[in-house]
């Protein structure tokens, strides 16, 4: 699940370097089929399923998704409802991720998902917070999602919260 934020950002990082000459060639229907395809084959596994529904914008400033969800052998345990992304394509030229603002209607945690093969768990102990190294800045000026809800398996109790907030990673 750590790798999803960072493949996320590798495929819109990817959207923006597609020559727009190539996306003014295509229709928005083949925009929208081909970004698709190319992130959920980037995001999938055997045992972890990315699907996303009714995607407009997909390779313009301005993107929006109707639903995402991520599934496992057992369904469903992730739903993101109604998100879209404001965000600067030509900042990635000067080495920058500018996003204006990642916003979703609402985010469900059904469950926690089921482990894949062998898990590799770090130890129990507290450590630091590391941040990965990531190729570019990351400028977020707006993160707002107003319903985040867990579902009763996942802390024993069923919990809801809202986010909102900002992001700035400088400098590897």
């Amino acid at each position: 699940m750590r790798k999803l934020p960072a493949l996320l950002l590798t495929g819109l990082m990817f959207g923006a370097a597609v020559p727009l000459i190539a996306q003014d060639q295509m229709s928005p229907e083949e925009q929208r089929d081909w970004f698709v395809q190319f992130v959920e084959g980037q995001l999938s596994t055997p045992d972890r399923q990315i699907r996303i529904s009714n995607i407009d914008g997909a390779l313009s400033s301005r993107a929006s998704i109707r639903e995402v969800t991520i599934s496992d052998q057992e369904g469903v345990w992730l739903k993101i409802n109604n998100a879209s992304i404001d965000w600067d394509q030509g900042a990635l030229f000067t080495g920058r991720l500018l996003v204006r603002e990642l916003a979703a209607e609402s985010i469900e945690y059904i469950r926690n998902a089921m482990p894949s093969g062998t898990v590799d768990l770090p130890a129990p102990e507290a450590s630091p917070l590391e941040v990965p190294e990531f190729p570019v800045a990351i400028q977020l000026d707006k993160l707002a999602v107003p319903s985040v809800t867990f579902g009763e398996s996942v802390f024993g109790l069923g919990s809801a919260i809202s986010v909102e907030g900002s992001l700035l990673l400088e400098g590897g």
